[in-house]
């Protein structure tokens, strides 16, 4: 899929400064997105089993410091040295060679600190170590594998580095749907899979500073560690 989701996510991580708002991100995610022929993936996202009515109300997920992922962006103003998460998705619809219309997503992540040569020490080496993560595991990647090949890569930079991946979330496989089989754990545990030449899938390691557990905010989306602490988030979509 000749997708521009990586120039846009680029782009948004470009201007992510001091004042800016996960809100003014949010409508150029959006208006970018559609610049270039494509539409959002979360825009009113709905995942199976949640009511109806209840729906992603944004285009980007927007997670700033103990936010993990599925940040709603607010008017909130980042501030010098917030780790900010960036997750964005897009799907275009083409006709395929066999004259067929098919719909196909991309997903993406990255994880960004505001301000020039700020964050601790700690932040500048979680996001790092989070990037290198991803490296790792896309680098395991390969046809007949095993999903866990995948998953021991991402551990053991979060074991070298001395985070921890956070339990529950991960990569996932992609296509016509956004999220699909296998799920990708970012630790080999769950059910493993084989990975099949030509499946599409979103590689996503999720690591923090302290503990790998997590709660749900209020406003249903937003995952937060508890008891605090920093996360950094990194994501790219790869074809097996």
């Amino acid at each position: 899929m000749d997708s521009p989701l990586q120039d846009i996510l680029a782009m948004l991580a470009t201007l992510c400064v001091p004042g800016q708002t996960g809100k003014n991100l949010d409508a150029l995610a959006l208006s970018s997105i559609r610049s270039r022929g494509c539409e959002p993936a979360f825009l009113d996202y709905r995942p199976d089993g949640r009511d109806i009515n209840d729906k992603f109300p944004a285009t980007l997920c927007v997670s700033i410091n103990n936010e993990v992922i599925h940040g709603i962006p607010d008017d909130r103003k980042f501030q010098h040295g917030d780790v900010v998460s960036l997750d964005l998705g897009l799907k275009r619809t083409r006709t395929n060679e066999d004259g067929y219309i098919v719909t196909e997503y991309d997903d993406g992540a990255t994880t960004v600190i505001v301000g020039e040569r700020a964050g601790s020490a700690t932040a500048r080496k979680l996001v790092k170590a989070t990037r290198e993560a991803l490296e790792a595991g896309i680098a395991a990647v390969k046809p007949g594998g095993q999903v866990f090949d995948i998953s021991r890569a991402i551990k053991a930079v979060a074991d070298r580095e001395g985070f921890v991946p956070i339990l529950g979330y991960g990569g996932h496989g992609i296509g016509s749907q956004l999220h699909m089989k296998p799920f990708i754990p970012n630790e080999p545990v769950g059910e493993d899979a084989v990975l099949e030449a030509g499946t599409r899938i979103a590689i996503e390691p999720m690591f923090s500073t302290t503990k790998p557990y997590t709660v749900v905010a209020p406003n249903k989306w937003t995952v937060k560690i508890i008891g605090g602490g920093l996360a950094a988030h990194f994501e790219r979509t790869v074809t097996v």
